[in-house]
């Protein structure tokens, strides 16, 4: 019985020391994180870098990511086999072949997905459009 509790002891021991090296470390390693990002921030270069970057952007640059956002949203509202289509379709430019034996599945059947995702996004964008009126 004594023993018994003895083993507990040197568990419980062990388990505390190991929660409290690892939470040094954990939080070691945050602090050096921190400082290293805000060694960056503060740095005068990076800053007229970062300056420069925006000024030489077209004027329609925060349209042209509001923008890519809403599309990146609107996406997210399509389920996983329509954005696979899309993705296959429009980003890598496959034919409807091509898509079909990727996902193995008939090439009609990436035709039909094609189409009911488009309209899901007309819908999306359509309803979006109304809401900010």
């Amino acid at each position: 019985m004594e023993n018994k509790n003895y083993k507990d002891e040197q568990f419980d021991s062990f388990l505390t020391k190991t929660i409290i090296l690892s939470s040094k470390r954990y939080f070691k390693k945050e602090i050096n994180t921190n400082r290293k990002e805000q060694i960056i921030f503060d740095d005068q270069n990076y800053s007229a870098f970062i300056q420069g970057f925006f000024d030489s952007q077209n004027p329609d640059f925060e349209s042209t990511i509001d923008l890519s956002l809403s599309v990146k949203e609107a996406l997210k509202s399509l389920s996983a086999i329509e954005q696979s289509v899309i993705f296959l379709l429009f980003n890598e430019d496959l034919s409807q072949k091509e898509a079909a034996q990727i996902l193995e599945i008939y090439s009609k059947t990436v035709s039909k997905i094609k189409i009911r995702a488009i309209d899901k996004l007309k819908k999306y964008f359509k309803e979006d459009f109304e809401n900010e009126r």
